[in-house]
């Protein structure tokens, strides 16, 4: 397999194991992916991800070898794949953070910004190198990288398809942390885990509310948040964390 999954406790760590081609992603990868984060979303005992690559990078982006073949309908079908590919990542409820070193290009890049968080070694090269290749950005590419830093800065980025440092990554805003690269994937295994004993239903519901913010109007998002708190009054977890706060002790969260 090239997409590997480690479960630990409750978190899991996946990994795009290519490193002989810096982990480009193949169009049966894709398929992998997709199918991993599937099972990892409807698995109650995974409460948050890490995302990663083998060999000291993230990921090379698509297989160049793979790019242009296949006709109309071909390519269509390609690109139907990719989509479902970084939907797994936007539409889990489950916290994943990108743990980036060396490279991170093309639609890899697109699947580090579908991720909750990134942390990133400082000499992370981050690319949108589209325009090198005469393509159009794919994987939702503008419409994450914009969130984050805004239009004029998004456009920079990928109209000179120019490397970004994750140090200027995390300056820029779109990674929360940059360091050295021996400490990367300590600090995304520390985060991880922190998420996994957290009220995940909470943390499910937060996640939604910040994706629907941007479509949402004032009074919508305080009648979905409405709606939201009472559902989440008869979680476990509330009933556990109100106690808790009472008794005086540190709360134990069972993810229900």
């Amino acid at each position: 397999m090239s997409i590997d999954v480690i479960r630990d406790g409750g978190v899991a760590i996946v990994t795009i194991n290519r490193p002989e081609r810096k982990n480009a992603i193949t169009m049966a990868m894709r398929s992998e992916f997709q199918a991993v984060f599937q099972a990892l979303q409807d698995d109650d005992d995974v409460r948050a991800i890490i995302l990663t690559g083998a060999g000291g990078d993230f990921a090379a982006g698509a297989d160049v070898g793979e790019m242009g073949t296949g006709g109309v309908r071909g390519n269509v079908i390609k690109y139907r794949t990719l989509h479902r590919m970084t939907r797994s990542v936007v539409h889990t409820n489950k916290p994943v953070i990108a743990a980036v070193e060396g490279v991170c290009i093309g639609v890899a890049f697109a699947l580090a910004l579908a991720s909750d968080f990134i942390i990133c070694a400082e000499n992370a090269r981050f690319q949108f190198a589209f325009r090198h290749i005469g393509l159009a950005m794919d994987g939702g590419a503008g419409w994450l990288l914009e969130r984050h830093v805004g239009v004029m800065r998004a456009k920079e980025i990928a109209y000179s398809g120019r490397f970004v440092s994750g140090e200027e990554a995390a300056r820029l805003g779109f990674a929360l942390e940059a360091l050295p690269q021996d400490q990367v994937q300590a600090r995304a295994r520390e985060m991880a885990e922190s998420f996994a004993t957290a009220p995940t239903i909470a943390l499910a519901h937060i996640k939604r509310q910040f994706d629907s913010a941007p479509t949402q109007s004032y009074d919508e998002a305080l009648e979905y948040e409405a709606a939201v708190q009472a559902l989440m009054t008869w979680t476990e977890d509330f009933k556990e964390g109100t106690t808790a706060f009472k008794e005086k002790r540190k709360p134990v969260y069972r993810g229900a």
